[in-house]
């Protein structure tokens, strides 16, 4: 079979179009620097012209025959999904100084879906950072309970709080910033947190530490990085901080997360399942300064 990451590179180039290699990036779930590697590798393969990059007939053919074997099947949206882009819609412009990249609407249909059917939102659902609304699509799919979303961003959390109002949804939004610590009301309350933390390690763990604070002892964490092939030891730095919080990780899903920007991690990251144990605690205590949403160099 193709590796695959040259098999994700032919098929964004599968339509015949002439891509640039940001763009071969974000659509192939691959880092820049993968795609440079794998556009040397298979020469045959791709063809450099005036508009850009695209597949050889030699290519193309590769392309086919492993698309029959893996038999690829496309999910069918729900009916919501209008709805949902009908909220997010309503966003302002990412911002890149709070590491804002959105994800796109698929993803916030795998998010609700996989939340609401772990049954985790039951327990009391908290939303650590929520610029991409997957609070609204939990809503949107059939959650039926209340939802806590801490942010920030007053924007995220006044676009949420439209929706919610128009549509009779309990979400209650906490606008915080983590780097003062979190309410007392907030600590130990929650079955389940989500977060989609920033980039940079320091920011991944104060995030990830605050998690641990809000859950209950048995509570679940949903948290989502992604790293370049290139640049595993960013991964590795990240599965540190979970096992020397003194979370078990129980699932990891691959690629879970697209995103419509972040090509350094090749627009994608994995989300990790993780469960509180008798040994969890806090990385990170108090306040803390610095920042922790830009990313350093050398970092996605």
């Amino acid at each position: 079979s193709v590796y695959e990451g040259a098999f994700r590179i032919l098929r964004a180039l599968g339509d015949g179009r002439a891509l640039s290699i940001d763009a071969i990036a974000q659509e192939a779930g691959e880092g820049t620097s993968v795609v440079v590697d794998i556009l040397g590798r298979y020469e045959k393969w791709f063809e450099q012209s005036d508009d850009g990059i695209r597949c050889t007939v030699v290519g193309l053919a590769a392309l086919a025959r492993e698309l029959v074997a893996r038999q690829a099947v496309p999910a069918e949206r729900p009916p919501w999904v209008a709805d949902y882009e009908s909220i997010a819609g309503a966003r302002a412009t990412p911002k890149r100084e709070l590491d804002q990249v959105y994800v796109t609407t698929d993803t916030a249909v795998r998010r609700a879906e996989l939340l609401v059917r772990s049954g985790d939102h039951q327990r009391g659902l908290m939303f650590l950072g929520d610029d991409d609304l997957t609070s609204a699509a939990v809503q949107l799919a059939g959650a039926g309970r209340k939802v806590t979303v801490l942010d920030t961003d007053e924007d995220v959390l006044r676009v949420l709080s439209g929706a919610a109002s128009e549509r009779d949804w309990e979400i209650e939004v906490v606008h915080h910033d983590l780097r003062e610590p979190i309410p007392k009301s907030l600590k130990g309350r929650f079955g389940a947190v989500f977060t989609d933390p920033p980039y940079a390690v320091e920011g991944f763990a104060l995030f990830v530490s605050r998690a641990i604070e809000m859950m209950k002892r048995d509570g679940r964490l949903y948290v989502s990085f992604g790293f370049s092939r290139r640049a595993s030891e960013r991964g590795l730095q990240k599965q540190r901080v979970l096992a020397e919080a003194g979370l078990v990780v129980e699932a990891v899903f691959e690629d879970f997360n697209v995103y419509d920007g972040a090509e350094a991690i090749g627009s994608r990251s994995s989300l990790w399942r993780c469960s509180m144990t008798p040994e969890s605690r806090p990385l990170v205590k108090g306040a803390v300064e610095g920042p922790l949403y830009t990313s350093r160099p050398n970092e996605p």
